[in-house]
């Protein structure tokens, strides 16, 4: 009688008879003189083969299986962080705060005008106000930065990121210095469900960066009373919603749809790079700095040639403004470095792409990965730096699903002590490919 092999069917168990099947099968696959040097050790040791192939299938089942009920519970975790913040308002606030999530194809660049509204420390003026983005700019002049054709910000729907001070650029949402010390508590437990432990270290440094430059009698609003919190959609499960959070040198944009949180663009930064807080110093962005230059200093001459570019970039080339936009990939292609190299270059992405709750980190870096092939590594600038302090050089990552450049700023006088850096998926901002968007 022929003998039949058992079905798998689905995600089930094979039964162990199959196992004996295959043992079976590979023994009466040889010769006779090989069958007869077969020992019952020897169908012991092809039995096991058969089990470890078939546990390692099953296991990578289960892997997937739990990685995404991990990922189910996380975003549970984080609607239910944000509807507690959201039941922390009164009425009046949650209408300040909430706004209609609207999926677009891309972001718009818009410019805000010269102006000293908004500019109360204390942040109490935080509301739905967009600055009033459609007014004729002012011809220049007055305290601040930016040029004289406005301060320009990128507007997603009714969201508002710029890597200007709140006062030139107004965020949609509220401030923290308008919420009761519950409140901020309640916005503090909602960023830690979100982000990272690093992540949130990361932004808690940027918010102390920016409060020190508040506190050296800036004409403009930085400090930690400024920033705002907007949340986008009502926060669920299943439907696409998104959450901003951010102030002079910070904004996130964190799309959830369903099992995936999507935080591009984000944009971070430090202004002074190195505070004192609490009587400890604290040196905002620094891994982001020393890891790009620990990459650099493995590369050998041929590599540097590739990877340092004969030209100065002094900004950002994709900031807030040009999404959607594409520039020519430049500098060392990663199939050029060695595998320590790679690896390098992969642990300085994950600054960026580790922002975010592991549970979405990770599928993340896995599509970076995957795309490490065709990812490029450009240096312009200094290539040494002071020890414990930031360099002045420019650098840019940019693959098929990710761009990253961080760009030091002469505006206060020392590079070193200023910089902001941009963090975007040419093919997901704003979370799109899961939005419908498309």
């Amino acid at each position: 009688m022929r003998r039949l092999a058992p079905r798998l069917v689905g995600g089930n168990l094979l039964p162990a008879s199959y196992l004996v099947f295959l043992a079976n099968m590979l023994i009466s696959g040889m010769s006779r003189q090989g069958r007869g040097m077969i020992t019952k050790n020897s169908k012991l040791l092809l039995l096991g083969i058969a089990t470890v192939a078939i546990w390692a299938v099953v296991s990578h089942r289960g892997a997937t299986a739990q990685s995404v009920s991990a990922i189910n519970a996380q975003t549970g975790a984080i609607v239910a962080a944000t509807d507690a913040f959201l039941s922390s308002l009164d009425a009046a606030q949650r209408e300040k705060v909430q706004f209609s999530f609207t999926p677009q194809k891309t972001a718009t660049a818009t410019k805000f005008a010269r102006s000293h509204a908004g500019r109360d420390p204390s942040g109490a003026s935080g509301g739905r106000g967009l600055g009033r983005p459609d007014r004729p700019p002012s011809p220049g002049g007055g305290p601040g930065m930016g040029p004289a054709g406005g301060f320009v910000g990128e507007q997603y729907g009714q969201a508002v990121w710029s890597n200007y001070p709140v006062s030139d650029v107004p965020r949609p949402g509220l401030t923290l210095g308008s919420l009761s010390n519950a409140q901020r508590d309640a916005a503090a437990h909602m960023l830690q469900v979100v982000l990272s432990p690093r992540g949130y270290q990361k932004v808690l440094e940027i918010m102390g960066a920016d409060q020190a430059l508040s506190e050296h009698g800036n004409p403009f609003a930085a400090g930690i009373a400024t920033y705002t919190v907007g949340v986008f959609g009502h926060p669920s499960a299943a439907t696409p919603w998104m959450l901003q959070y951010g102030g002079h040198h910070l904004a996130l944009n964190i799309t959830m749809a369903g099992e995936h949180g999507v935080a591009t663009p984000t944009l971070t930064g430090a202004q002074p790079a190195i505070y004192k807080s609490n009587g400890k110093t604290v040196r905002a962005l620094a891994q982001e700095n020393d890891k790009a230059f620990a990459l650099l200093n493995t590369l050998d001459e041929t590599q540097r040639k590739q990877a340092i570019l004969n030209y100065r970039v002094g900004d950002l080339v994709l900031g807030p403004g040009h999404a959607g936009e594409a520039i020519q990939p430049e500098g060392l292609n990663a199939a050029a470095m060695n595998e320590h190299q790679r690896k390098l270059l992969l642990d300085l992405i994950s600054e960026w792409a580790g922002i975010i709750n592991d549970a979405y980190a990770a599928p993340r870096m896995a599509e970076i990965r995957a795309g490490l092939e065709d990812t490029y590594f450009a240096w312009s600038g200094p290539t040494t730096h002071e020890p414990d302090n930031n360099g002045s050089a420019y650098y840019r990552i940019q693959g098929p699903k990710i761009v990253i450049e961080f760009s030091p700023q002469g505006v206060g006088g020392d590079p070193t002590m200023h910089v902001h850096t941009v963090y975007r998926d040419p093919t997901n901002d704003y979370g799109i490919k899961f939005t419908g968007s498309l």
